[in-house]
Formats: C-alpha cells, structure tokens, sequence
C-alpha cells in the first residue's frame, strides 16, 4: 500500500482536528420533526413489523390478518341484521354494515396499535436510538390493511347485491371525496388519542386494557351497527357530539350516497381533534423521554 494512503495521527495540540461534544439537545417540535423525515426511512421497517406482530407465533400465519376483521364483521351481520332486523337506509343492511364498519375499524385498530407502539418495541429502545414519534405512526399499518379487507368485503357485496337486486348500492361522483376525508380525519383522531397512550402503556397495562373497553363501549355509541335514523331524534344530537359519529356518517355519504354531510357536527369533530392532537403532541413530546427509563 502507498505510504501517502496511510493516515497518521492527528497531533494531540492539532486544534483544527474535528472534535465530539456532548451537550444536551434542543428539544422541541420542530427539531422532532425534522429528525423524523431524517428517520423517514424506518418507518416502512416498523410498519412491517407490526403487521407481523399479528401472526408471530401461531399456525395460521398471516390468515390470522383476515380471521380478525372478517369473523366479528359477519357475527355482527348475523346478530344485527338477521336476528334483529335492524332496518337499513335504502341500501342492505350487510352494505351498510361493512361501510360504516371500515372507517370504524381504521380508527379503532389505529388507536389500540399505536397505544402499543412503545410497548412492542420494548427491547429495541433498550439497545438503540429511533425517534420515538415515528412509532406511533408506523406501527398503525395493521388498522390500513384492516381497512383494505372491508373495502374488499365491501366490493364483493356490491357485485353480489348488483346481480340480486339489479342495481349498484355504491355511487360515484364528486361525493366520495367525502369519503377520503372521513378516514383522514378518522386516523387523525386516532393518532392524536395515541398521542396520549403511548407513553403511559409503557410502564401500566391498565391503559390498553382500558382503552380497549373504553373503544368497545365507543362504537355502540356510534351509529357503526345501526344507522343514524334508528336513533330517537332527541338524542341525535348528543349522539353527534361523539366525533367518530359524524365521521361515520360522512364515510358512508361518500361511499354510499346516504343522508347528507353533518357540516355542524363534522366542524365540532375538527375542534376536538386539533385540540386532542396539540395537546397529545406536547405531552408525547416532553415525556417521551421518559420511555427509554420505563422499558
């Protein structure tokens, strides 16, 4: 090797020789954000790895992402729509199950991953250093691929319902963006709640055993396994002050024309997920550091 390839030592009095500092960091939400698109790259590794958190350790494998949403999904058209007769808005009560259930599960899958998101990512934060903030957003890729199998399930009734019935339940026009904005804010909301979760989950169960019955008494709040009009008038608008009801009944205008847009309810919406979300961002924010004491 030539002698001038070798690198010789950097005299001890050198002062021009680059130098590490330790200091302590800047924190804050902008420095967060833009060390999250310097991270931007992890988040396709830790969006994989929660979906295989599904079917770690079981003999069905990845059929396990399909039992979960579709078993519950045609119990509750068993129950609802067979042995109660819960009466529907124009359109098939399993079509409007399935819709109303696809914006929901996108929410309520989303909130229960991302409370778990520093949780399942325990012994990670042990050994090395990732922006925390990106682990409540990626580790939500079940709640899309959930949501992915409604839109199927949903599709295959339409083509059922257009060769029994004649006609198309599902429009499209101008309408559906709705539809898109529904699950946007449907996500939103979830991330803001986990937000709030995430950090706590780390060190108290408490708060996903919670959660979880806290979601499961939510939906029936919600007109998810009934339509609006089921509800008595008087109380409509108490329900409608629940924001995942007016984003439920948005989703399901964009994608199946029924009712009209809930312009009042869905501002009333807005407000509480700017707020849930600012104010959950700078609780993540200034206790985030704390999750790497508590694994």
């Amino acid at each position: 090797m030539p002698s001038d390839a070798l690198e010789s030592p950097v005299p001890a009095g050198d002062v021009s020789a680059p130098a590490w500092r330790i200091e302590p960091w800047n924190g804050g939400l902008r420095p967060r954000l833009r060390e999250i698109w310097a991270y931007r790259r992890l988040t396709m590794f830790f969006a994989l790895k929660s979906l295989q958190k599904q079917y770690a350790r079981t003999k069905l494998g990845w059929a396990w992402l399909f039992i979960r949403p579709l078993f519950p999904l045609l119990a509750k058209a068993l129950v609802f729509g067979g042995v109660l007769a819960v009466k529907s808005e124009h359109v098939p009560y399993f079509v409007l199950l399935v819709t109303a259930s696809a914006v929901w599960e996108l929410f309520a899958s989303a909130v229960m991953w991302g409370t778990r998101s520093l949780e399942l990512n325990r012994g990670l934060l042990k050994q090395l250093y990732v922006p925390r903030l990106i682990l409540p957003l990626s580790m939500m890729s079940p709640a899309f691929f959930t949501f992915v199998i409604h839109l199927a399930v949903l599709l295959a009734a339409v083509i059922w319902y257009r060769v029994a019935d004649g006609r198309y339940y599902v429009t499209v026009g101008a309408h559906n963006w709705w539809a898109v904005l529904a699950c946007a804010m449907a996500v939103l909301l979830a991330v803001a709640i986990a937000f709030w979760t995430s950090v706590p989950a780390l060190s108290a169960r408490d708060v996903r055993l919670t959660l979880g019955y806290g979601v499961g008494i939510w939906v029936l709040l919600t007109p998810v396994m009934y339509p609006l009009s089921a509800v008595p008038e008087s109380w409509q608008f108490w329900m409608m002050l629940n924001p995942m009801a007016p984003i439920v009944e948005l989703f399901k205008y964009g994608v199946l024309g029924v009712g009209t847009p809930p312009h009042v309810p869905l501002g009333i919406s807005a407000a509480i997920i700017v707020l849930v979300a600012s104010t959950g961002l700078a609780f993540f924010v200034r206790k985030e550091a704390d999750a790497a004491d508590r694994v």
